[in-house]
C-alpha cells in the first residue's frame, strides 16, 4: 500500500498501481520481448477493465538476459513505486534481480525462468514462478529422445543458469553415455567448432539447448559441416522467432 499513489489528475481519483515487467528487450533473447511485451499489456488492460476504481500501470525495465542488468532494472522499477515485478525471462536476469527485490520487499513472479537452481534459492519467500522447473523438462526431453529412437547423443547447451541446469537434468535422465556434452557462451555466435565436436565424436543424434538465434546457427553449422543426424530441441526454441532465425 505504501507504493500506491492517488492520482488526483483523474475524474474519478482512482488509485494508480504500477506493477513491473522485467523483459530481455535486448541480449540473446531479445526476439521474444515484443510478445512478452503483447502479454504484459493484454493482462494490465484486463485489470483495469475488471476493476474501475484502480489504474493498473506497466512499467517495463530491460533484463538483458544477464544478472547484473537484471538487478539494476529491478532496482528501477523499485524506486518507480512497483508493488510487484513479472519476471524475468532468463534464469540468471531472475537470480539476480531478486537479490534487489527481496531487499525491498517486492515480489516477483517469473513467466519464463526455470532453471533448478531457483527452486531452493535464498528469496526470503518473495520469488515465485509460473512455469516447471528444468528438473521435471530434462526428464521429458530424455524420455522424448527415447521414443523417438535418439542414441549416441551430443548434448550441445549454452552455459548459462537456464542451459546449464536442463543439460544436467537431461544428462542425469539419460540411460546411456553421451556422445559428446559440448557447451558454449549464450553471447557466441561462431559455432565451428561446436559442431566439429559433434562431428569429430561421429555422434549419431543432437540434443540441443539452446535459444532461437544461436540454435537456428547451429542447425545451420551443422548442415555446413555436413552433419546429417536427428535433433530434438527444448523449450528455448519453441516458437517461431526460431523460424524466423534462419538465414
Amino acid at each position: 500500500p505504501g507504493s500506491w499513489a492517488r492520482d488526483s489528475g483523474m475524474a474519478d481519483n482512482t488509485v494508480t498501481i504500477k506493477i513491473g515487467l522485467l523483459s530481455p528487450i535486448t541480449g540473446p533473447i531479445a526476439v521474444y520481448a515484443p510478445g512478452f511485451s503483447d502479454a504484459a499489456n493484454v493482462a494490465i488492460a484486463e485489470l483495469n477493465a475488471l476493476n474501475p476504481a484502480y489504474n493498473f500501470e506497466l512499467v517495463v525495465g530491460d533484463s538483458g538476459c544477464d544478472g547484473t542488468t537484471a538487478a539494476s532494472a529491478a532496482q528501477t522499477l523499485i524506486d518507480a513505486g512497483v508493488v510487484g515485478i513479472a519476471g524475468a525471462a532468463c534464469s540468471g536476469a531472475t537470480l539476480g534481480a531478486i537479490e534487489v527485490a527481496k531487499a525491498a520487499g517486492t515480489p516477483m513472479v517469473s513467466y519464463a525462468s526455470t532453471s533448478p537452481a531457483i527452486t531452493d534459492h535464498a528469496d526470503d519467500g518473495y520469488l515465485f514462478r509460473v512455469v516447471p522447473s528444468d528438473a521435471q523438462q530434462g526428464q521429458a526431453l530424455a524420455a522424448v529422445a527415447l521414443a523417438d529412437g535418439f542414441s549416441n547423443v551430443a548434448l550441445v547447451y549454452m552455459t548459462n543458469d537456464y542451459g546449464a541446469g536442463l543439460a544436467d537434468s537431461f544428462e542425469d535422465s539419460w540411460s546411456e553415455a553421451l556422445c559428446v556434452k559440448v557447451g558454449y557462451d549464450q553471447d557466441a555466435t561462431d559455432f565451428t567448432t561446436t559442431v566439429q565436436q559433434v562431428a569429430d565424436n561421429s555422434c549419431d543424434s543432437v540434443v540441443m539447448v539452446t535459444y532461437a538465434t544461436d540454435g537456428a546457427a547451429i542447425v545451420e553449422e551443422m548442415a555446413v559441416q555436413g552433419v546429417d543426424v536427428p535433433i530434438l530441441g527444448a523449450d528455448g526454441i519453441a516458437d517461431l522467432a526460431f523460424v524466423g532465425e534462419f538465414s
